[in-house]
């Protein structure tokens, strides 16, 4: 009987067109969106190339001779050339600015000015040129510190100025780099994380659904299977099968467009990712089921409050904006731990990032915790309900 149930439960679900546009091709749509949208950024700017900068020429410039050895040494090509340096005057500077050439204009004065421009033809362009001006800027404050340091040492004690320039060749760096895998760091990938944690969730939809259709106050053919002789339970657990079959394959096919169309590195740990979207698919079936127990009132007013509650949980986890996560850790650190697309979105992230498995265990212990105490609840509700008639 159950495999019976089961059957026709998952052909009845299947069969619904519009919930499955809504729970399978609008993610695929979305992940299209990101990838377009997000998908070269990194890949983008992985690769330095050369500052193109113009020195305006001039008697201050060519009489400044440790700034020029500077700039040539800058300039030398191989792999550690920072600027593309031409020297030219001050109205061809200005022309090559304003066609979008060079990224500033360096004057040498009575001090070292910088001059840059936000006419770009791109967003690409106006980021990447973004960049450089402070790579530029940066580079010039640096120098002119430094200047100032070594003419006041030097007033102050002439004979140091050997012993000083051989300091000022020595970088000492405070900070030590810790990583916690081989993984390259990649925030773009929370993005797509944080939509599959919305697939995942989005299988209370298919959960809604099935106790919409056992609920003989609700619906007519909730009333007419009320009368079945198959027991209550049986009947409810069978379709929470079906229903978390459906949203499962749902997210795996979701895993696969991700991984092979788009060539989205999700990780090599194949079965953890599994098992993160089964919790995932589990939780959210769950909560719809506990949505159309508890909410006593219409089909359309349930489903409004999934999709509210729903796209919330993933604003909070990063679908929108990718530093919300860290924002919520911060500030509501107790959101983060009862907050599902949260839990689903930081398991991937951590099983992406770190070598092991403690952070990404903690998540799917807490996951499956919200997933039992909703089927409970659920169960407990639908196993005290009694009709006078029908």
């Amino acid at each position: 009987m159950f495999v019976h149930v089961f059957c026709y439960r998952l052909k009845c679900l299947v069969r619904n067109k519009e919930q499955v546009f809504w729970t399978l091709l609008y993610p695929l749509l979305m992940a299209t969106l990101f990838f377009f949208a997000f998908g070269h950024i990194t890949l983008e700017y992985e690769q330095f190339s050369p500052i193109p900068v113009a020195v305006v020429e001039s008697n201050a410039f060519r009489q400044d001779v440790t700034f020029q050895q500077v700039l040539n040494n800058l300039s030398q090509p191989g792999e550690k050339q920072l600027l593309e340096l031409v020297v030219v005057p001050q109205a061809k500077a200005e022309e090559l600015l304003a066609s979008g050439d060079i990224d500033g204009i360096i004057t040498v004065d009575e001090t070292i000015r910088l001059t840059v421009s936000q006419l770009r033809q791109s967003q690409t362009d106006k980021l990447q040129s973004g960049l450089n001006q402070s790579i530029l800027k940066a580079f010039l404050d640096e120098y002119a510190q430094n200047t100032m340091t070594v003419k006041r040492i030097l007033a102050q004690n002439p004979a140091a100025q050997e012993q000083l320039i051989a300091q000022l060749n020595v970088k000492h760096s405070y900070t030590k780099q810790i990583s916690y895998s081989d993984a390259e760091p990649n925030t773009m990938l929370n993005y797509f994380f944080s939509l599959i944690a919305m697939t995942c969730l989005y299988g209370a939809f298919w959960g809604l659904r099935n106790t919409t259709d056992v609920q003989a106050d609700i619906s007519d053919l909730g009333a007419r299977r009320s009368v079945a002789p198959t027991h209550k339970l049986q009947t409810v657990v069978c379709e929470a099968a079906a229903a978390l079959v459906v949203s499962f394959g749902e997210v795996l096919l979701l895993l696969v467009y991700l991984a092979l169309p788009l060539r989205i590195d999700l990780g090599n740990q194949v079965g953890y990712i599994l098992l993160t979207c089964f919790v995932g698919c589990l939780t959210g079936v769950a909560f719809g089921t506990y949505v159309g127990t508890f909410f006593r009132k219409s089909e359309g007013l349930k489903v409004a409050i999934l999709i509210a509650v729903i796209m919330l949980l993933s604003f909070l986890s990063g679908l929108m904006y990718v530093n919300m996560r860290d924002i919520v850790a911060r500030k509501l650190p107790f959101l983060s731990f009862v907050n599902p697309a949260t839990l689903i979105t930081d398991a991937f992230y951590s099983l992406y990032v770190y070598a092991n498995h403690t952070r990404f265990f903690i998540n799917i212990g807490l996951l499956s915790a919200i997933a039992v105490i909703l089927c409970m609840a659920s169960f407990v509700r639908l196993r005290r309900e009694k009709y006078a008639s029908l």
